[in-house]
């Protein structure tokens, strides 16, 4: 078992003054030592902090090093040019850059030689090449999304009037998106020379029917996860809601490592379906504000008690904001911690 905490960009902004603007995602350098501030002061604060990532090399949820993302998590919609905006105090974000269905229709699919030309993807490379110079370690690897969180930023709002009145669009976009990820994942685990597991992430798919999941989206997410299989790398999915109405059309889904659920998910019904899978159990930032100490340690010990296995079984709270109390947080890893394996 393992516990992944993240505090906020703007609690790091508000209690250590510190900004994750342009330069930062632009500077390898900068970012590297930003992250080794990070990690002194919340060793500093929280002295519990060091242990976090013991046993996670036996865990069954994979750890990645530190990364090279100059788009943030927004690689994919920058390709299909969206601007990447950044502030001091929140994550890289993605603008929309709508399409018509015409110009939809009329995109090409893009082959290996010409991703590589592609602007953004020199930009990754020389950033890697010269992080690799001076730290060895850096992985030029992308967050990969998934269709339906790239297509948002394509089609906004009406992507969701697309799924009744123009599926051949869908259809088609999911495929151009598709084109890019995969790419994406070949070119990088090329150049970092060794294949790296494949995610996908469905954060939108819970504005979708289950039915329309599996009717649209379902094939385009089983096509990276084939890909993974074929490249003998773990395959990964992503939805950090409430998955008890998904269960049954994720059960396609017959190579799958992890999968990140919500903590209001009915954990003993989901580890039913998927007895073999690790479970990355995300809980909200609401959850640790709406709670007492005591109240997060035996909740905590519920869900792990649902999620049976430990050696299966994660936590993640990620954006920790500045309203939750320190003792709450500590409450979280002491929870975790007494029912862990170390």
């Amino acid at each position: 078992m393992f516990l992944n905490i993240e505090f906020s960009y703007d609690w790091w902004n508000r209690r250590y003054g510190l900004c994750f603007n342009r330069d930062v995602y632009f500077d390898p350098d900068k970012k590297r030592a930003q992250r080794a501030v990070m990690d002194k002061e919340s060793e500093k604060r929280f002295p519990w902090y060091k242990d976090l990532t013991r046993g996670m090399e036996e865990s069954a949820i994979s750890v990645t090093s530190m990364s090279v993302e100059p788009f943030g998590h927004r690689f994919i919609p920058a390709l299909f040019g969206c601007e990447i905006s950044y502030a001091d105090s929140n994550p890289p974000w993605a603008e929309n850059n709508i399409l018509s269905p015409e110009e939809i229709d009329a995109m090409p699919f893009l082959t290996m030689d010409e991703f590589r030309q592609d602007e953004r993807v020199r930009i990754i490379t020389e950033q890697a090449s010269r992080a690799r110079e001076k730290y060895g370690w850096f992985s030029a690897q992308q967050n990969l999304g998934s269709v339906m969180n790239t297509a948002i930023y394509l089609r906004g709002m009406e992507l969701f009037t697309d799924y009744a009145e123009r599926p051949d669009t869908i259809h088609k976009l999911f495929a151009l998106i598709t084109n890019r990820m995969t790419l994406s994942h070949e070119y990088f685990s090329e150049f970092d020379g060794k294949p790296s597991g494949v995610g996908v992430g469905n954060c939108s798919v819970c504005m979708i029917s289950p039915a329309a999941y599996a009717d649209f989206n379902r094939r385009y997410d089983l096509t990276m996860m084939e890909l993974a299989k074929g490249r003998g790398v773990t395959f990964s999915l992503h939805q950090d809601s409430d998955l008890t109405k998904y269960i049954d059309v994720y059960r396609a889904f017959d190579y799958l490592y992890s999968f990140d659920i919500g903590f209001d998910t009915d954990i003993s019904l989901f580890r039913e379906g998927f007895p073999d899978t690790a479970l990355n159990i995300c809980l909200y930032t609401s959850f640790l504000g709406d709670r007492t100490p005591d109240e997060i340690r035996k909740d905590i010990q519920k869900l792990a008690a649902d999620a049976g296995d430990p050696a299966l079984t994660g936590f993640s709270c990620f954006d920790i904001d500045d309203n939750i109390p320190d003792e709450n947080v500590t409450a979280l890893y002491e929870a975790v911690h007494s029912i862990d394996l170390f």
